[in-house]
């Protein structure tokens, strides 16, 4: 009986500690975990339709993106938030602000 009580003891202590860190930082650590695919990858599968594999292509009223002037973090929200004709909202199907910023960075790669 009292060898059980110990053992219970120690799986709660050792429960314990293994969540003694708070949410942000397991959140956190989580995040450092994830697979980012790379930028051209990310680029080939959701912006090609409609920008061209060179930026210009114009489908569906796209952006030239070899003309594009747009900073870092403009680029990064209109990937995550659609532009103003209600296009391209990809936060759901990227996933996390580092799939945008990693598209981002190819993004501004086709700028002439």
């Amino acid at each position: 009986m009292v060898l059980r009580s110990l053992i219970a003891l120690g799986f709660i202590l050792i429960i314990s500690a293994c969540s003694s860190g708070s949410e942000v930082e397991m959140l956190d650590s989580a995040d450092k975990n994830k697979v980012i695919p790379d930028p051209k990858s990310l680029y080939s599968l959701h912006c090609v339709a409609c920008h061209g594999m060179d930026g210009k292509k114009g489908t569906s009223n796209a952006a030239d993106l070899s003309k594009s002037k747009l900073s870092d973090t403009q680029i990064i929200d209109v990937i995550l938030n659609g532009n103003d004709k209600g296009m391209m909202p990809y936060r759901e199907i990227l996933g996390s602000k580092d799939a945008a910023i990693s598209l981002a960075s190819y993004v501004k790669l086709l700028r002439k």
